[in-house]
């Protein structure tokens, strides 16, 4: 914000020069550039916080700094102009009052559009706007001095005398007083003749109805809009003014009148003129109640306590109106003062005018013990620490995808990772959804690395997935959820995990070369859940971005029975080429909140045992379509309490086992926690396992 130093002294008697000023502003938290000068006048250069519009105009900055040096400041007066004779039909129609809270229109015959008054031109060149006409210029005038946008049509261009505010229709289009046709986007704010829309709300007037040296009645229209469509729109349209900039940060509706009020005696003064009619569509006037500030949370927040009659006279100095009742005081804030909804408010504002260098520093002091994290970040750690120790490295990559990345893992239409949940208003226009799965990051990571030679990348994240719920089970266990038709959105914690190229056994020794395998990443997944307690298996399954064949699902034996919680798997040629990746990619998937409830919180302690164990050997012939976790289960029930390990230690494949067979050697290794166990025990066992193999899956012992 430029504020002409010379215009700001005709508003607040100022005997400060400007850089001692600016220091002051800076004390009350405004941010600030070096002074500058403009045809020999200084100018101060402001930033002006978000939530703070009314200090987008002069008449905000000259309360401020008053209230500051304890003055009084001169504003402009806001005449209410007489009618002129004969009046005008102009009929104002807002067809969305949610979008428009207020909406005025002033209309001005006899009008003669010149060049302003030199004072004018001076002022707005100073504050960076350039000057048009007189007719514009006054709007701009009075936009920097107010903070209040406004725009003046062409009253004889529009099409009847009639205003109407409404969405802009699809497809329609404008072209916008910068010369460009835009198409305007869904949801725009449009105001518009009886015929075609003639202003985008908030931003930009049309061509059509533009001031002209011709123009001789003027419809001068200032109004108060809804920020966040007016944010969006501008946005879209990449056409952000001085107009949607303080539209964005909400305009006060008790202020437009005024502001209106002012800009048309400012026309009448400088363009002649005179006002025909007045409108004002103002159905919901809001309702202003007052904030309570107990004086006892002041010293919480600030550490320090102000005596009562100080704030209560900060507060008037700042325009509110005080109640003082006890020990609380009942402070309603002054048009445009939007920024003071709550307590914490009000006290910041104690802080700025009472004085930050008057608040000691000091240290907290009162008793402390040492934090602690929860279970489920704890049990997050260990996982990822073991992952590290396994050999990948972690990634972080971002949780906004494109929908086009689904059709890059070939998914089918219904499968549910689809459900992505698309953004409002996304930064970038390849990434509008939030992800739903974590290894597409981690594909790209792939990509990068291998297209700058490296051609080992071991990577994993833990990271959110986001998914549209079913309505039916919005209300199920499980993640957060937001607001929706379609039943919520939920999130969830997920491991991606990818090994591609040769793996390193160690810090100093050369990688393999033959590349890791599905084995390794199963390996990895295994390790996971035998570190942290878990009974997992793997076995067959499909996923439609894995190759056929080479895909397995992680189970979880929990209390409640098996679990899915995850897949891995070689990744799907087409899939590899789609990212452009060459050779076996294995990558897995797994649900973190699935698996992590399960996780043992503490290692336990196992003695070392102390009686000898006993092993035998089983193998056996089974047909080449029986998975090996089906024979390991059927082993883990069949062969009794006693039964300590069971390890595949052989496959066999040719003569003398048949075609479409294989053998698999078992080594049994039995021990009981009191005794030594006898030969005749093991050999049990060992029959009850051969027998519940060949009645279960049809195996048989191989000699």
């Amino acid at each position: 914000m430029r504020v002409p130093y010379a215009w700001l002294r005709e508003l607040v008697p100022l005997t400060d020069p400007p850089e001692a000023l600016m220091e002051r502003l800076a004390l009350l938290g405004f941010g600030h550039e070096p002074v500058e000068t403009h045809a020999g006048e200084p100018v101060l250069v402001l930033e002006v916080a978000s939530n703070r519009p009314d200090l987008l105009g002069l008449v905000g900055i000259a309360r401020e700094v008053a209230a500051a040096l304890r003055v009084e400041p001169t504003l402009p007066a806001v005449p209410d102009l007489p009618l002129a004779a004969g009046g005008a039909e102009v009929d104002v129609a807002v067809e969305v009052p949610d979008r428009c809270p207020r909406f005025t229109a002033h209309v001005i015959t006899g009008v003669r559009v010149r060049p302003s008054p030199p004072w004018m031109v001076r002022r707005l060149e100073a504050a960076g706007v350039r000057a048009i006409n007189a007719v514009v210029d006054v709007t701009n005038y009075v936009m920097l001095e107010q903070g209040q946008p406004m725009h003046a049509f062409d009253l004889d261009r529009l099409a009847g005398p009639r205003i109407v505010v409404r969405l802009a229709r699809p497809g329609e289009r404008l072209v916008t007083l910068d010369g460009v046709e835009r198409t305007l986007p869904e949801g725009a704010i449009v105001v518009a003749d009886a015929e075609r829309a003639v202003g985008l709300a908030g931003i930009m007037g049309g061509l059509e109805t533009e001031i002209t040296p011709d123009t001789r009645a003027v419809l001068l229209e200032a109004a108060s809009w809804h920020a966040p469509a007016i944010r969006r729109t501008a946005r879209a349209l990449g056409l952000r003014t001085e107009s949607s900039a303080r539209f964005e940060r909400r305009v006060d509706p008790r202020l437009v009148l005024d502001a209106a009020r002012r800009a048309a005696a400012l026309l009448c003064e400088v363009a002649g003129g005179e006002v025909r009619a007045v409108l004002d569509v103002y159905p919901r006037p809001p309702r202003v109640e007052p904030v309570p500030l107990r004086l006892a949370r002041i010293p919480r927040l600030l550490g320090i306590a102000p005596p009562r009659d100080e704030v209560v006279a900060i507060f008037r100095r700042l325009g509110c109106t005080v109640e003082v009742q006890g020990d609380v005081l009942r402070v309603t804030p002054p048009p445009g003062r939007i920024d003071l909804e709550r307590e914490e408010d009000l006290i910041e504002e104690v802080a700025r005018h009472y004085g930050y260098d008057r608040i000691p520093e000091t240290l907290p002091v009162g008793p402390t013990r040492p934090g602690s994290y929860p279970p489920e970040v704890r049990r997050e750690a260990r996982v990822r620490d073991l992952l590290i120790r396994a050999g990948l490295s972690e990634a972080l990559t971002l949780s906004l995808i494109s929908p086009e990345v689904f059709d890059r893992l070939h998914l089918p239409p219904d499968d549910p990772a689809r459900a992505a949940v698309p953004l409002l208003n996304p930064l970038m226009a390849d990434l509008t959804h939030l992800r739903t799965m974590v290894v597409p990051g981690l594909l790209e990571a792939v990509r990068v690395n291998r297209s700058r030679g490296v051609e080992a990348v071991h990577l994993f994240e833990i990271g959110r997935v986001f998914r549209r719920r079913e309505r039916a089970a919005a209300s199920g266990a499980g993640g957060a959820s937001g607001g929706g038709e379609d039943g919520g959105i939920e999130e969830r914690r997920a491991l991606g995990v990818v090994m591609a190229g040769p793996l390193r056994q160690g810090w100093t020794e050369p990688p393999q070369q033959a590349g890791a395998t599905f084995f390794d990443l199963k390996g990895v997944l295994e390790a996971v859940a035998e570190e942290r307690g878990l009974a997992a298996r793997v076995e067959p399954a499909q996923a439609a971005w894995l190759h056929p064949g080479r895909t397995a699902r992680l189970v979880l034996q929990t209390p409640d029975g098996p679990q899915p919680v995850g897949v891995l798997g070689e990744l799907h040629p087409a899939v590899a080429a789609a990212w452009d990746l060459h050779g076996p990619v294995y990558a897995a998937e797994v649900d973190l909140d699935a698996l992590l409830p399960h996780v043992r919180e503490r290692p336990v302690y196992l003695a070392p045992p102390r009686l000898p164990a006993v092993e035998r050997d089983l193998a056996v012939v089974v047909a080449e379509g029986v998975p090996h976790a089906v024979l390991a289960e059927a082993i883990r029930r069949a062969a009794g309490p006693y039964l300590e390990r069971a390890e595949l230690f052989d496959v066999y494949t040719g003569p003398p086992v048949p075609p479409g067979h294989r053998s698999l050697a078992f080594r049994l290794r039995f021990r009981a926690p009191d005794r030594t166990l006898t030969a005749e025990e093991a050999e049990a066992a060992v029959r009850a396992v051969a027998e519940a193999l060949a009645r279960q899956v049809g195996a048989r012992p191989r000699t």
